[in-house]
C-alpha cells in the first residue's frame, strides 16, 4: 500500500473511526479519509479487535508520512459509544482543541469515496447546522426515499465540535445507544440537523458474523433500552405503548 503526497493545509476538521474486527473493510475507509485534503487528523480506536485489524492498522501507520493518523487500542471490547468517546476526547485534549468540526465514520463501509466525506464537511459548515447524518444507499429508489424516516442509527456523522463534546458526556452513550443519544440531544436542543443521501455507500450489514448472535442481540437491546431511558419510561409502559402503535418510539425524527 502506497500513500501519495497529501495536501496538509489546515482546515480545522478531525475524524474519529471506531473499529472492531474490520480487517476486510478498514483499508478503503482509512485511505479515503486520509486522502481527503480537508481532514487534518484521524483518530482510530480499535475496540478490542480479535482479528487482524490492529495488525493492519499498524501497517497503515508505518506509511503515514504526515503523522495524520493516530491509533488507540482498547484491551477489551466495550461498545461503539465508549470507543467514540475515547477517540473524541483524545482528538480534543491531546491533539488540538481548535478543531471546529468532528466527523465520525464506521469502518465497515462499502463504496466510501472522498466526495462523500467532502459533502458532509461542506454541509456541517452551513449556518445553522450542528449535525449532519449521512444516509446509506440501499440501492433502491423507494427505500432511499424512506431512509430519512427510518431509525437514524447510521454512524456517518459530522458535528460542530462543541455539540459532540457535550453529547459524549452523557452516560447513555455507553454500549450501543450512541446514535439515539445524538438524535435526542439535537432534537431537544432544537439544533439544525441535515440528512443527506450518500449515493453508492453502504456497509457490510452482517453484524452476527462480526459480533456473534449474543453480542448482536445485546446491541439491539441497548438501542431500544437507550430510547426508553431517553424518554424516561418504564419497561411495562414502553411495552404497552409499543403495542399501541408506539413502534414510533424506535423511529428518530426531526
Amino acid at each position: 500500500m502506497k500513500i501519495s503526497k497529501v495536501d496538509m493545509k489546515i482546515s480545522n476538521v478531525g475524524a474519529v473511526v471506531p473499529i472492531y474486527n474490520e480487517e476486510s473493510t478498514l483499508g478503503n475507509v482509512l485511505l479515503q479519509l486520509y486522502y481527503c485534503k480537508n481532514i487534518d487528523r484521524i483518530v482510530v480506536v480499535d475496540d478490542g479487535s480479535t482479528d487482524q485489524t490492529w495488525h493492519n492498522l499498524k501497517l497503515f501507520k508505518m506509511i503515514d508520512k504526515h503523522n495524520k493518523l493516530k491509533l488507540i487500542r482498547l484491551k477489551k471490547n466495550s461498545g461503539k459509544g465508549n470507543a467514540v468517546k475515547v477517540g473524541v476526547k483524545f482528538l480534543d485534549k491531546y491533539l488540538d482543541a481548535s478543531f471546529n468540526y468532528i466527523l465520525l465514520f464506521d469502518a465497515d463501509l462499502i463504496g466510501l469515496e472522498e466526495w462523500h466525506i467532502q459533502r458532509m464537511i461542506d454541509d456541517v459548515k452551513n449556518p445553522g447546522i450542528s449535525m449532519v447524518i449521512g444516509l446509506r444507499d440501499k440501492g433502491n429508489i423507494f427505500l432511499n426515499m424512506l431512509m430519512p424516516y427510518f431509525p437514524l442509527n447510521g454512524g456517518e456523522r459530522a458535528f460542530e465540535r462543541g455539540v459532540l463534546i457535550d453529547i459524549i458526556k452523557s452516560p447513555l452513550i455507553e454500549g450501543w445507544g450512541l446514535e439515539s443519544v445524538m438524535n435526542d440531544y439535537c432534537r431537544k436542543k432544537k439544533l439544525g440537523v441535515s440528512k443527506i443521501m450518500l449515493n453508492g455507500l453502504d456497509h457490510i450489514g452482517i453484524q452476527t458474523k462480526k459480533y456473534g448472535i449474543k453480542a448482536f442481540a445485546k446491541e439491539v437491546f441497548d438501542v431500544i433500552n437507550t430510547k426508553r431511558r431517553l424518554i424516561g419510561m418504564r419497561w411495562n409502559k414502553w411495552f404497552m405503548n409499543s403495542l399501541n402503535g408506539g413502534i414510533i418510539l424506535y423511529v428518530d425524527y426531526f
